[in-house]
């Protein structure tokens, strides 16, 4: 599980520091503030895509912008792993339409989730 610094949430004092994480076991990508668990990307795995089902952001931690840190460290390690997002959550969904640099690790679909063979 690898942990990197994230410099993008606002309003969290350098002595809370966000960190963010893969949870494989859990099938989540966490945001952590001080080591309290802040937010989640919750997705199911499959072996080429990760399927974004559900953001969370826990109480006392809204609009410190936590979520977008933890969608944005998820997007960037799909790329590195070379797999694809699909989008279903709808916050996941409407970051990835304001920040089109990561369009190149994006499956659209309205309908169904992608099978491995697609």
């Amino acid at each position: 599980m690898s942990t990197t610094p994230e410099q993008t949430a606002t309003d969290v004092a350098p002595e809370q520091q966000l960190t963010v994480s893969d949870n494989a076991e859990l099938s989540r990508f966490e945001g952590r503030v001080g080591g309290e668990l802040a937010a989640v990307a919750v997705y199911s795995p499959a072996p080429r895509f990760l399927v974004f089902s559900h953001t969370e952001v826990l109480p006392g931690f809204e609009s410190r912008g936590i979520a977008s840190a933890v969608v944005r460290h998820a997007l960037e390690e799909v790329r590195e792993r070379g797999l694809t997002a699909v989008p279903l959550c709808p916050f996941v969904s409407r970051w990835i339409q304001r920040h089109p640099e990561f369009s190149d690790v994006v499956q659209r679909t309205s309908t169904r989730v992608p099978r491995d063979e697609d």
